[in-house]
């Protein structure tokens, strides 16, 4: 019963304070869309595949899942070296800390294929990253360890797929979910610290004590304020001693 006249008392709120959600939704998404649109720089991403090892049903041919397992690990700890990220920055003439913020380096379990993801916001440098980062690994794996069941997997025009990260649509949904909650959250905050009672029920909520009556003392006001403005025909208000006005 409780939680009936709880949901009750937080519906009545939410009916109260409408007006703070849709204008908190609405500056929200606004904003969201002003900054996506007008300030936020598009990402790309760009993904690079490595196989290691043979794809064969005979582990045999590879060697056993250890080994595999070892031989990825090593691939991977590799591709985020200063091995390899020193040959890629001197290639490409990029910074160092911005180079190792932009590389990430992925492996789904029991999958032989390793991604080297390349975000940045010119497509085309990021390409041209995710491919020089696989095939300075590739040799560099290659070259130190012997390594040769090792190869580039690329599309059919032997680049890097690449595609959009995030859009200003996806982001106007989201400002529209956390916007609504916001604004939920301040109607909480503005109904809390609201001290005013708004109509009968509330006097009846807070004394416990049923209300017998109420006076309109909107309309009395005005009925006095009428009277006290106007005379009727005939009648002459006269001031008597002691400053008291008589008719």
């Amino acid at each position: 019963m409780n939680g009936e006249i709880n949901l009750k008392k937080f519906l009545n709120i939410m009916r109260k304070r409408i007006l703070t959600i849709i204008t908190t939704v609405l500056c929200v998404s606004i904003i969201t869309s002003i900054v996506s649109v007008y300030y936020m720089k598009q990402t790309y991403e760009a993904t690079e595949n490595i196989l290691i090892g043979k794809l064969a049903n005979d582990d045999s041919r590879y060697g056993d899942s250890q080994e595999l397992s070892m031989l990825l690990a090593s691939t991977m700890d590799l591709i985020k070296s200063p091995i390899v990220l020193n040959s890629v920055r001197q290639e490409l003439n990029i910074n160092e800390d911005e180079l190792e913020k932009k590389i990430v380096v992925q492996n789904n379990k029991n999958s032989q294929i390793v991604n080297v993801v390349v975000r940045d916001n010119d497509i085309e440098a990021a390409k041209k990253l995710a491919n020089t980062v696989a095939v300075t690994s590739v040799n560099k794996m290659t070259q130190l360890f012997g390594v040769q069941n090792i190869k580039l997997l690329s599309d059919i025009n032997g680049e890097p797929s690449a595609k959009k990260v995030g859009s200003a649509t996806l982001n106007i949904a989201i400002s529209i979910v956390v916007g609504f909650f916001l604004g939920v959250g301040l109607s909480m905050f503005r109904e809390y610290w609201d001290d005013s009672i708004k109509d009968v029920k509330e006097i009846e909520y807070i004394l416990g004590l049923p209300v017998l009556g109420e006076i309109n003392l909107k309309n009395k006001r005005g009925k006095s304020k009428n009277k006290r403005g106007t005379t009727q025909p005939g009648q002459v208000l006269n001031r008597g001693n002691g400053g008291q006005m008589s008719v």
